[in-house]
């Protein structure tokens, strides 16, 4: 894992990306070379040349492979999945390169190229992607990792199973018998990268000594908070203290960042409610057939540094769901949505009118998701640093809503915490423009609505 922009990206992930462009770039070029599209169909591009039209396919390509999930590393040792989600990213490409084709004189080639196109660079990517990447040593390389202490050592395996193609735990010393172990010696002889410190109770039982020569020696020497947050992009609020918050480096509020986020902010918002404004008359019209009550749902939530506001939804309920009952979370096949509210909730529109709060600045389109007063309440007694999550303003998408399921309980609230503190923990531009797109794909695929 390296650290880009704040936020730790895997290098396969980045190599992977890297031959991805190369393959695409190469193959516009290598057609363009050979002098497959005429001089006519030259000089409609723009300057003459290539350029813009390379850059559209290349940045369409790429960003429907994240949309296939060609980046989930989960996918890249599984061949079979990883070619049909190749196919199916192509299939839309050509589709778009030809709309692209009829409505723009500047994207206009022979039928031929047309067809060239997409099959050279299908044919690249397969033959990358399939054939050479398993081989590449890089993408076969894996960090020797050495465990000192066993305080998490379930939750290391639970957690690294994901992260397989990375990480390989060379070994788990016990705390017992640790200062007379021959530290050094063993990770200069299994030639390790890294050594995790996870002990809960450390005085008088590590080795100061010779983790110091094993540091000064080259080897990466960090803590299991530390290294939980690097690999898994989360942070294990169950066992850190407060000073592995205070002490890391992180939560930083730069201006500058601020200020761009805002502006990208109005600016989508105002845009969305525009080219929304039909699409939302349709649905209040079929809100209101469907049954009685308004179109839309207003609900107390808490906002930055604890203040109220209100969100304002499509009702996706009966009216009055919760006339007779204590606030509850949305459950599985919750009889309370009617039938247009399911649909609703299963696309997310939803949540479309909380573009409205976006103007008026109470939400963000990225942040953690805004709570119930009640079940603020209720969750800041028995979860450490719940708390914290509202120093920056909600999200009416964010880091714990891609990565996690609907939460339907305090331990889903833990675990969705853990994402939302290492959001704020990592805020920039970069971070959120990465949550926007997984969040098309999220909304496309229908994950984790309720």
């Amino acid at each position: 894992m390296i650290r880009l922009f704040n936020h730790y990206v895997s290098v396969t992930v980045l190599f992977v990306l890297f031959g991805d462009l190369l393959v695409l770039t190469g193959s516009f070029l290598m057609l363009f070379h050979f002098a497959i599209f005429s001089p006519a169909e030259l000089r409609l591009m723009p300057g003459g040349g290539p350029l813009l039209p390379a850059l559209v396919w290349i940045g369409l390509a790429v960003f429907l492979f994240f949309q296939s999930g060609l980046y989930d590393t989960g996918y890249f040792e599984d061949k079979k999945n990883s070619a049909i989600r190749i196919a199916s990213a192509f299939v839309i490409l050509s589709c778009s390169e030809w709309i692209l084709m009829a409505l723009l004189a500047q994207f206009r080639l022979g039928w031929k190229d047309a067809v060239l196109l997409p099959v050279v660079s299908f044919t690249g990517i397969v033959i990358w992607r399939l054939f050479l990447l398993p081989h590449i040593p890089i993408f076969r390389w894996q960090q020797r990792t050495l465990i000192l202490g066993t305080h998490q050592l379930p939750k290391i395996f639970e957690e690294l199973n994901r992260f397989r193609h990375n990480i390989t735990i060379q070994g788990v010393i016990s705390h017992e018998g640790l200062m007379e172990f021959d530290l050094l010696g063993y990770a200069l002889e299994h030639k390790i990268h890294s050594i995790v410190i996870s002990i809960k109770d450390r005085r008088g039982t590590l080795p100061i000594q010779s983790i110091l020569k094993c540091k000064m020696s080259g080897i990466d020497v960090i803590e299991w908070g530390t290294f939980y947050e690097r690999n898994t992009n989360k942070i294990d609020i169950m066992n850190i203290n407060p000073s592995h918050l205070i002490l890391s480096d992180g939560f930083q509020k730069k201006h500058l960042t601020l200020f761009l986020k805002n502006v990208m902010d109005f600016l989508l918002a105002l845009l969305g409610l525009i080219v929304f404004l039909p699409f939302g008359l349709i649905i209040s019209l079929l809100i209101k057939l469907e049954s009685p009550g308004p179109v839309f749902y207003t609900q107390e939530r808490v906002g930055r540094n604890g203040k109220p506001f209100k969100i304002i939804k499509f009702r996706s309920m009966v009216s009055d769901a919760e006339k007779d009952t204590t606030p509850q979370w949305a459950q599985k096949n919750d009889p309370r949505i009617t039938r247009l509210g399911r649909f609703l909730r299963e696309i997310r529109l939803d949540e479309v009118p909380q573009l409205i709060n976006i103007l008026k600045g109470e939400i963000s389109f990225v942040g953690p998701r805004p709570e119930r007063p009640y079940f603020v309440a209720e969750l800041e007694k028995s979860i450490p640093f719940y708390s914290q999550r509202h120093v920056t303003k909600p999200g009416l998408s964010g880091w714990a809503q891609i990565r996690y399921r609907y939460g339907a309980t305090v331990d889903d609230a833990i675990k969705k915490l853990e994402y939302d503190l290492y959001y704020i923990k990592n805020l920039s531009i970069f971070l959120d423009l990465m949550i926007l797109l997984e969040t098309i794909q999220v909304v496309l695929f229908r994950r984790g609505s309720r």
